[in-house]
Formats: structure tokens, C-alpha cells, sequence
């Protein structure tokens, strides 16, 4: 009895379709998991956030704290990777995320320092609009989506406890996301990608990468849904930018 005992644990183990992983693997990834999102939260919107400390010279100080936002998020991500012991074609997938949300990042802050200065004719100028509002904005949420699906690549086969402030987290991330879709111009991308989080978590395994991706895509996707209604209704405008409305 005791060897056939065995010989089942065996194969109920050989054909689990996750991967269990220890305790203090569990509560590694969960935490930086959190550090990330703490990252996300004030990195992704450490201009408005930092706004009231006012200027050095003729820059802003949000934008030198904005100059760690790279190194957070990122640094955080891979940390998540590491513990999560990541494969080799997630990291390929981070890498490519790491340097178009830099590339990204980089683009907005040089064009949005330039769109502050005193000199109303090199503020305004077309060339700088373009930089500021319109490529780099792609180019950087396209390299966070990223980061977030090499997260989901990367816990897709494990399942980790995720305890209820992980969730509560996991909504202020999605509400992050929305604030900078919306404020970025970018709202109907905003969807489509919110909208990608929910169709992962919905047909991939059951798992923790699957139910937040799940949690951070519904949330995110009924929120930024939920403006652009209610502002259509209200006065014809879809989805208009905080700082249209006067809010930022």
C-alpha cells in the first residue's frame, strides 16, 4: 500500500499543470510584485504627483525624481523574474519591454521639459507636441504594457499566494493605468490593451498571473469605459484629459 501510495503522489505531481513553489519563494515574488507596483503607482504619474515641489533653476524637481522611474519599475520587474526563476524567452520579452518603455520614458521627459520653459515659441512648437504628447506617450505605455506581460509570461505557470493588499494593489495599479491613458491621450489604446488583460485572465489558466491580470484588466477597462461615457453623455467630449476638465 505504501509504495503504490507513492507511486500516485508521483503521478499527480508529474501532471500538475503549475508549478508549486516554496514559501519563501511565494512571499518573494508577492513582495516585489508589491515594490513594482508601488513603482508603477508613483513612477507613472511622478509629474503630477512631485508637481507642488516646485522648480531648480529652470527644471522641474519632478522631473529629476522622474529620472528613477527606469530604475524602479524595471529593477523591480526583473527582481519579480528573478525569484520567479523566468525563462529565457520571458526575459527576451523583458528586454525588448525594458527598452521601449526607456526609450519611451526618456522621449517624454526631454520633450516635457522643453514644453515647460518660459519660451512660448519653443513650448508651443509642432516638433515638440509630437515628442512630447504623441510618439513618446505610445512608445513608453506600449513598453509598460510589455513589462506587465512579461510578469504575466513569467508567474503564468506558478501559483503564488497573493493576499488581499496584493489585490488591493493590483486595483491601484489599474487605476494608474487608466489615469495615464487618459490624461496621455492615449485612451483607445488604453482600451484595447486594458481589454487584452481581461481576455488573459479569462481564457488563461487559473492561476495568480491569471486572476490579476483579470482584476487589473476589468477594473482598468471599466474605469477608463465608464469616462469616456459619462463625458459623451455629459457634454459630447470622449474621453478628455484631466487637465482639460480642470482636475490636474
Amino acid at each position: 500500500m505504501g509504495p503504490s501510495g507513492t507511486e500516485g503522489e508521483v503521478v499527480v505531481a508529474s501532471v500538475s499543470p503549475y508549478v508549486d513553489v516554496d514559501d519563501a519563494t511565494d512571499r518573494s515574488c508577492e513582495r516585489w510584485l508589491r515594490w513594482f507596483s508601488a513603482a508603477v503607482v508613483v513612477g507613472m504619474q511622478a509629474g503630477t504627483i512631485f508637481k507642488t515641489l516646485g522648480t531648480i533653476g529652470e527644471t522641474r524637481v519632478a522631473d529629476w525624481i522622474d529620472l528613477a522611474t527606469p530604475y524602479a519599475v524595471l529593477g523591480t520587474a526583473a527582481m519579480t523574474l528573478v525569484h520567479a526563476s523566468a525563462n529565457r524567452r520571458t526575459w527576451t520579452l523583458m528586454f525588448v519591454a525594458g527598452v521601449t518603455f526607456t526609450l519611451g520614458h526618456g522621449l517624454h521627459l526631454a520633450a516635457n521639459s522643453i514644453s515647460n520653459v518660459a519660451d512660448k515659441t519653443v513650448a508651443h512648437a509642432s516638433i515638440v507636441h509630437l515628442w512630447d504628447e504623441v510618439a513618446s506617450h505610445y512608445i513608453w505605455y506600449v513598453g509598460m504594457y510589455l513589462v506587465l506581460a512579461a510578469l504575466w509570461s513569467a508567474l503564468l505557470d506558478h501559483e503564488i499566494e497573493v493576499r488581499p493588499l496584493g489585490y488591493v494593489v493590483a486595483v491601484l495599479v489599474a487605476v494608474t493605468l487608466v489615469n495615464i491613458f487618459i490624461e496621455g491621450d492615449v485612451a483607445w489604446m488604453g482600451l484595447a490593451l486594458l481589454a487584452s488583460g481581461v481576455v488573459a485572465g479569462v481564457a488563461g489558466p487559473r492561476t495568480s498571473a491569471g486572476r490579476l491580470a483579470l482584476l487589473i484588466g476589468g477594473v482598468g477597462f471599466t474605469y477608463l469605459a465608464t469616462w469616456g461615457i459619462a463625458w459623451y453623455v455629459a457634454d459630447g467630449r470622449c474621453f478628455p484629459e484631466f487637465s482639460d476638465v480642470g482636475w490636474i
